[in-house]
């Protein structure tokens, strides 16, 4: 389903980005800076350090993936915060409108 356009003649009707730009930077820069860290190999293509027979990679896979599970949380946190109120309990479709 999609979202009703915003009535451009309504007076208060404003893009939910918009009103939030502070919180969409954010989801921006944790997902574009979540992207770098996997792409950028030269970040992790090495041998040393190594602990045992384990060269960095594996402590990096092993540091990176928690790690992008909680920024991928807190950009979900963030975006529930641009979605619109729920309307009450009791009130019908053209009371929340």
């Amino acid at each position: 389903m999609t979202q009703p356009a915003v009535q451009p003649g309504k007076p208060g009707a404003r893009n939910r980005v918009a009103a939030h730009p502070y919180i969409s930077a954010a989801i921006t820069i944790l997902i574009v800076a979540d992207i770098f860290f996997a792409l950028y190999v030269p970040l992790y293509a090495r041998a040393t350090p190594k602990v045992g027979d384990f060269p960095f990679f594996y402590f990096y896979l092993l540091i990176y993936m928690p790690a992008t599970g909680i920024v991928l949380w807190i950009v979900y946190l963030l975006q529930r915060r641009l979605l619109p109120a729920a309307p009450a309990a009791g009130s019908t479709s053209e009371e929340a409108r």
